[in-house]
């Protein structure tokens, strides 16, 4: 066993300690941290519950916004098409009526659209100053209006609603994507 000093590049087992320690204590404060934004997901999610939205969709929705293949996602909704209408719950979907319809300059300002409502920048991924740059800050303009003129109405009727109801009936509400089976 070799001994070293302090002038060896070589840790001590003291300072190791102090390093795993170091490190540890960090480690520490991101789990604090990542508890409390878990927490106030939790409590949003049952805030968004009650608005009778529906947590998984939001989910749904956030990973298809930031989906870098989109095509990929479409496949994805297409085939859990077919599979509802094997399981014969959907009569008779038909994939290819999804596919390519909107004009390219639709879709883009579509794009936009989306990126407003989700208040993201206003930052087009085209050529500043093209047809579909414009397109896409249209949209983005479009998803901005719908937000600013429909969320505060939106919620002043949730919270009159709620005011009106018994905390309870909120909490019932269940999973609406699969309702209780009949007893």
């Amino acid at each position: 066993m070799s001994t070293t000093g302090h002038n060896s590049k070589e840790l001590t087992e003291t300072e190791r300690k102090a390093l795993f320690f170091h490190h540890m204590r960090k480690r520490i404060a991101h789990n604090a941290v990542i508890e409390e934004v878990n927490a106030a997901k939790k409590a949003d999610a049952k805030l968004a519950q009650a608005d009778k939205i529906v947590v998984g969709d939001l989910d749904y929705a956030i990973k298809t916004l930031n989906a870098e293949d989109k095509i990929t996602v479409t496949d994805r909704f297409l085939a859990h098409g077919e599979v509802l209408t094997w399981l014969n719950v959907i009569p008779g979907f038909q994939s290819d009526l999804l596919r390519d319809r909107a004009p390219a300059i639709e879709r883009i300002e579509g794009e936009g659209e989306l990126a407003g409502l989700a208040g993201k920048d206003a930052i087009s991924p085209y050529d500043k100053g093209s047809n579909e740059d414009l397109a896409w800050l249209r949209g983005w303009d479009k998803g901005q209006a719908i937000m600013r003129d429909n969320l505060q109405s939106a919620m002043e009727k949730i919270n009159a609603k709620m005011a009106g109801e018994d905390e309870d009936d909120a909490d019932e509400a269940g999973d609406p994507d699969f309702p209780a089976a009949a007893e």
